[in-house]
C-alpha cells in the first residue's frame, strides 16, 4: 500500500455523496471557524496599538466586547462542527458496514474455508471505527487546519512581511519532517491493524474451542501464544508513540525558536526605527502559536487518516471481491419449485486440485421418493449436499432439480425450496420460540400445530418456560439431541419441496431417535428427500440407497436388494444389528 493512497480516499469520499449537503455544510463551518480564529490576533493588535497605548478605555471595552462575542460564536461553531462531523462519519460507516456485511453474506462457503472468522469480525467492527475517524477526526479537521494555516500566513504577510519571514523560517523544515514522519508512521499503522486482526482471530477461535483447550490442559500454552501476539501488537503501538514523541518536540522547539527570533528582531525594530509596533509583536506571537498548533494537530490528524486508509483498504478488499460471491435475486422473485426428481449426471468435484472427492457420480431420485446415502467418513456424502445446495461449484457434470439445471436456478429460490437439517446447528441467544421460527414469517399457532403434528409436545413441555425458555449462545443449555430436534422442527415449518437430512439422528438417544424416525416418515411423504445417516435403522425404509466409498458409488438399490447382495451395505447393517 502506498504512503497515502489518494485513489482510496476519493473512493471513500463517494460514500459521502448521499450526505453532500451535510458534508459541504461542515466544511463551511470549518472555514468560518478558521476565519474567526484568525481575526482575534488582528483585533488584539489593533487594541494594543490604538487603545491600550493611548489609554482609550472606551475603545478597549468595545473591542473586548467584540472579541468576547466572536469567541462565543467560535465556540458555538466548534460545537456544531464536532457534532456534524461525527454524525456524518456514523452515517457513512453505517452504509459501508451494511455493504460489507451484505457482501460477506453473499460469499461462497469456499471463501470461509480460507478466511478466519475473527479477521472478518475485525473488518466489520474495529476497521469500521478507524474508517469513521477519517471523517470525524481526520479529513474535515485537516481541511479546516490547512485553511487556517493558509489564512494565518496571508495575514502575517500583509501585516509585516519581514516578521512573517522570520516566523516562517522553520516552516519548510517542519513540512519535510511531517512528510518523513508520515512515511514511518504508515508502516507502523499497518502492523497495528495486522496484529489487531490476528488477536481477534486468535481470541475468537480459542473461546469457541475453550472446552477442547481445557480438556487437553492447554491453558498455559494458549496464554503464552496469546501473550506473544499481544506483545507484538503492543510493540507496534509503541513504535507509533515513539515516532510521535520525536515529531512533537521538533515542532515545539521550532515554535519556541521562531518566537524568540520574532521577539528579538521585533523589539529591535520597535526601539530603533519604530517600524514594528508592540501590537504587531503580540499579534505575531499569537499567530505563531496558532500556526504551529495546527501543524502539530495536522500530524495527529494524518495519523488518523493513515490508520483510516489502512482500514479502508482492508474493508474494500472485501467489497470488491467478486470471485467468491453468489448472485442473489430479490426476494419477490422467489418461486415455489414443482416437486420433481433430483438427478446427478456424471458429477465430479474436488476441494483442492488433484484431490478428488467425488468421481463420476450418477444417480436419480424420482419424484416423492427418498434416497439414502451411506458410506465411511470422507467418502463424499456431505459433499453431495454441498453441491446440491450450490455452496460449491461443480468441477464437472450436471445436477438437475425439477428438470432444471441448478446453474439456471436462482440461489435463493433453490435454497428456499430445499429444507436441510444439518448435524451442526446454529442457535440464537434467544427464546425457544424465536429459535424455532428463526427469522421466518411464521405465526405462533403454526409452531403449535407443527409440534403437535410431529409429536414433540412432551419435548417442549419439559422446558421450564416452554416456548419462552431462554437458550444461550451457540445453543448453551441444550443437549445435542435437543438441538437437532429444534433444527428438524425449523425445517418442517418451512414446508420445503425437497428435504435433506444430513446425519440428523447422529446425536440422539434411542427414545429421541424413535421420535425423529416417526417424524421423518411423515415429513418425507410426498416429498423428494435425501437422507445421510450412519444409523441404518433410519434409512432401511428408503426407496433407494447408495453406498459411497472414496467418492464413488459402489452399491445401489433398496434395503432388501442390498442385503441380498451381501456387500458393503449388508456388512454395515449386520455390524450395527449385532452391536445393538
Amino acid at each position: 500500500m502506498k504512503t497515502f493512497n489518494y485513489k482510496l480516499l476519493i473512493k471513500l469520499l463517494t460514500y459521502a455523496s448521499p450526505y453532500k449537503y451535510l458534508f459541504i455544510g461542515t466544511i463551511f463551518i470549518s472555514i468560518f471557524f478558521g476565519l474567526l480564529s484568525t481575526i482575534r490576533p488582528i483585533l488584539i493588535q489593533y487594541a494594543f496599538d490604538n487603545f491600550i497605548l493611548n489609554n482609550d478605555t472606551i475603545g478597549l471595552l468595545n473591542i473586548i466586547i467584540i472579541i468576547f462575542f466572536l469567541l462565543l460564536i467560535e465556540s458555538m461553531l466548534h460545537f456544531v462542527f464536532v457534532y456534524q462531523s461525527n454524525a456524518l462519519s456514523q452515517k457513512i460507516i453505517n452504509n459501508i458496514r451494511n455493504e460489507v456485511f451484505e457482501k460477506i453474506l453473499s460469499f461462497k462457503l469456499s471463501y470461509f474455508d480460507n478466511t478466519p472468522t475473527g479477521q472478518l469480525i475485525t473488518r466489520v467492527v474495529s476497521d469500521m471505527e478507524a474508517v469513521a475517524s477519517v471523517f470525524s477526526q481526520g479529513l474535515l479537521v485537516v481541511f479546516g487546519d490547512f485553511f487556517k494555516i493558509s489564512l494565518i500566513i496571508i495575514c502575517m504577510m500583509i501585516m509585516n512581511f519581514k516578521l512573517a519571514l522570520i516566523s516562517l523560517l522553520f516552516l519548510p523544515f517542519l513540512i519535510f519532517s511531517t512528510i518523513l514522519f508520515q512515511k514511518y508512521m504508515q508502516k507502523a499503522f499497518v502492523d497495528v491493524r495486522k496484529y489487531i486482526s490476528k488477536i481477534n482471530v486468535f481470541v475468537y477461535e480459542h473461546i469457541i474451542g475453550i472446552s477442547i483447550v481445557q480438556i487437553f490442559g492447554r491453558e498455559k500454552a494458549i496464554f503464552n501464544r496469546f501473550n506473544k501476539l499481544n506483545t507484538l501488537h503492543r510493540d507496534a503501538h509503541i513504535k507509533t508513540v515513539l515516532y510521535f514523541s520525536i515529531f512533537l518536540p521538533i515542532v515545539d522547539v521550532c515554535s519556541a525558536i521562531a518566537m524568540g527570533l520574532l521577539v528579538w528582531y521585533g523589539s529591535i525594530q520597535a526601539v530603533i526605527n519604530s517600524t514594528v509596533t508592540v501590537g504587531e509583536i503580540i499579534a505575531f506571537i499569537l499567530f505563531i502559536n496558532m500556526l504551529f498548533r495546527p501543524l502539530r494537530g495536522i500530524a495527529d490528524r494524518f495519523n488518523i487518516l493513515q490508520m483510516g486508509m489502512v482500514a479502508a483498504h482492508r474493508v474494500f478488499e472485501i467489497t470488491k471481491n467478486t470471485l467468491n460471491t453468489e448472485k442473489y435475486h430479490n426476494d419477490k422473485l422467489i418461486e415455489k419449485l414443482v416437486s420433481g426428481s433430483i438427478v446427478f449426471n456424471n458429477v465430479s468435484f474436488s476441494y483442492k486440485i488433484d484431490e478428488p472427492v467425488l468421481e463420476n457420480i450418477d444417480f436419480e431420485i424420482n419424484k416423492d421418493q427418498t434416497l439414502a446415502i451411506i458410506g465411511p467418513t470422507g467418502s463424499g456424502k456431505t459433499t453431495i449436499i454441498n453441491l446440491l445446495m450450490k455452496w460449491y461449484d461443480l468441477s464437472n457434470g450436471h445436477i438437475y432439480v425439477s428438470g432444471q439445471d441448478i446453474k439456471s436456478i436462482p440461489i435463493n429460490t433453490l435454497r428456499h425450496n430445499i429444507g436441510v437439517v444439518l448435524q451442526d446447528t446454529f442457535f440464537l441467544a434467544d427464546t425457544l420460540m424465536n429459535n424455532i421460527k428463526f427469522f421466518n414469517n411464521i405465526s405462533d399457532n403454526d409452531v403449535y400445530k407443527a409440534v403437535q403434528d410431529i409429536g414433540l409436545q412432551d419435548f417442549i413441555d419439559k422446558f421450564p418456560s416452554k416456548y419462552n425458555y431462554r437458550i444461550g449462545e451457540r445453543g448453551a443449555g441444550l443437549s445435542e439431541g435437543e438441538k437437532q430436534l429444534i433444527s428438524f422442527l425449523r425445517t418442517y415449518l418451512l414446508n420445503p419441496t425437497y428435504l435433506i437430512l444430513d446425519e440428523a439422528t447422529s446425536s440422539l438417544d434411542p427414545r429421541t431417535e424413535f421420535l425423529i424416525q416417526k417424524s421423518i416418515k411423515k415429513i418425507t411423504q410426498k416429498r423428494t428427500s435425501i437422507i445421510i445417516a450412519h444409523r441404518l435403522s433410519t434409512i432401511k425404509y428408503a426407496d433407494k440407497i447408495i453406498v459411497l466409498e472414496n467418492g464413488k458409488i459402489i452399491e445401489s438399490g433398496d434395503h432388501n436388494e442390498l442385503i441380498h447382495l451381501n456387500g458393503k451395505y449388508a456388512n454395515y447393517y449386520y455390524q450395527q444389528f449385532l452391536a445393538n
